[in-house]
């Protein structure tokens, strides 16, 4: 899979779904449920959203981030370059701030996990900027790799902070021949070095385990899943294993379930990988056909996969369909290896593109293609 800059992987995405969106139509007996609406109730529990906004008809919601109160901020970044964010409150999606000063694709926003009033944003530009917002008219700190000469940077392709708020990481794309890890100190705003050594394509994720600061996993377009242990002094002892999913990495997350540490993958080809940390191989496999006749469609080549999630008892995987709106959008729960339909998401109207879940309040967000954010309570 050649993506040598997200901005080229953006293209690529936007014009694959206008392609689809296209064959769709033109096939419109060639996809569809496998059975009745009246069965379909039976499988699935139904969810109603509880809010809704059209927030940009004529882009896309690519990411979205959330605090932890119980009257949420949600940011979300658009296909143009900016991120607005919206304040959640008595079923309702209130506007708060824009921010237009991006000059290049977005590509992961987090808000802190100490104060609720700062957000990290990534960019194609090569800096994690931080926005305060209280003060929302210009970024309080821009995080780049001071190192490179005038005029250089590497793009910034996903970022993540560590748990307790003291290291930032970013992957890059290939640049001169190397992919980048680069760490920064929050506190200091200094950059502190660089892994280069363990990917050889363009790094898609980095994640910090939600616990513990000095744990890390990365994934790539080489289709590794590496395991750091960022207490060591370089990179050669710090890499723990390399977990091979003979793809391409597209999501990360880590997962816990019954009490273990796993590892949820989403592969470029639409796969769902779940790894304990210490095999040689995933534990689960969800191929794109097994989702498919889990979420009850006739079609594999439309199915997509947009997140895995923990919840109080099992694994939750969100899937749907590109065919016609892409308004199919469904839950299934993964216990072992054992795959069961779960949630239906009526009423939706788009091919989902970002999704954010609260797993102590049963909230999740998600945005898409015609630019709504919804939010449901699937509990």
């Amino acid at each position: 899979m050649n993506t040598n800059s997200l901005r080229k992987m953006r293209e690529l995405e936007v014009e694959n779904s206008e392609i689809s969106a296209e064959e769709t139509q033109s096939t419109s007996d060639d996809d569809g449920d496998t059975c009745d609406e009246d069965e379909l109730s039976k499988i699935f529990k139904n969810c109603s959203p509880m809010a809704e906004k059209v927030v940009a008809p004529d882009k896309y919601i690519l990411h979205i981030a959330a605090t932890l109160e119980t009257n949420p901020n949600a940011a979300l970044s658009l296909s143009d370059n900016t991120c607005e964010v919206y304040n959640l409150s008595n079923n309702q999606f209130a506007k708060l701030h824009v921010f237009a000063e991006h000059t290049d694709v977005i590509s992961e926003i987090r808000f802190s996990s100490e104060n609720s009033n700062l957000l990290y944003t990534g960019c194609a530009d090569g800096r994690v900027r931080l926005w305060d917002l209280r003060t929302p008219r210009e970024c309080s700190v821009e995080f780049k790799d001071t190192t490179v000469g005038i005029g250089k940077f590497e793009e910034i392709t996903c970022f993540d902070v560590s748990p307790n708020n003291m290291l930032l990481a970013a992957g890059t794309n290939l640049f001169e021949g190397d992919a980048f890890m680069l760490f920064w100190d929050v506190r200091k705003h200094s950059l502190l070095g660089g892994y280069w050594e363990s990917h050889t394509d363009d790094i898609t994720q980095v994640k910090f385990h939600h616990d513990d600061p000095n744990k890390l996993i990365s994934g790539s377009v080489d289709g590794l899943i590496n395991l750091y242990d960022l207490s060591q002094n370089n990179e050669e002892d710090a890499l723990i294993d390399s977990l091979n999913t003979e793809s391409s990495v597209e999501k990360l997350r880590w997962l816990q379930h019954q009490g273990k540490d796993i590892v949820g993958c989403i592969t470029h080809t639409a796969d769902v990988q779940l790894w304990r940390t210490d095999d040689a191989q995933p534990y689960c496999h969800l191929h794109r056909a097994e989702i498919a006749k889990a979420t009850k469609r006739k079609s594999e080549e439309h199915i997509y996969v947009v997140d895995t999630y923990a919840t109080t008892n099992n694994l939750l995987v969100l899937a749907g369909s590109n065919y016609c709106d892409g308004e199919s959008f469904r839950g299934l729960s993964v216990a072992g290896k054992t795959v069961e339909p779960t949630f239906r998401f009526l009423n939706n109207m788009q091919r989902v593109r970002a999704s954010w879940f609260n797993c102590h309040t049963d909230l999740l967000l998600s945005g898409g293609e015609k630019g709504i954010i919804n939010a449901w309570k699937p509990s």
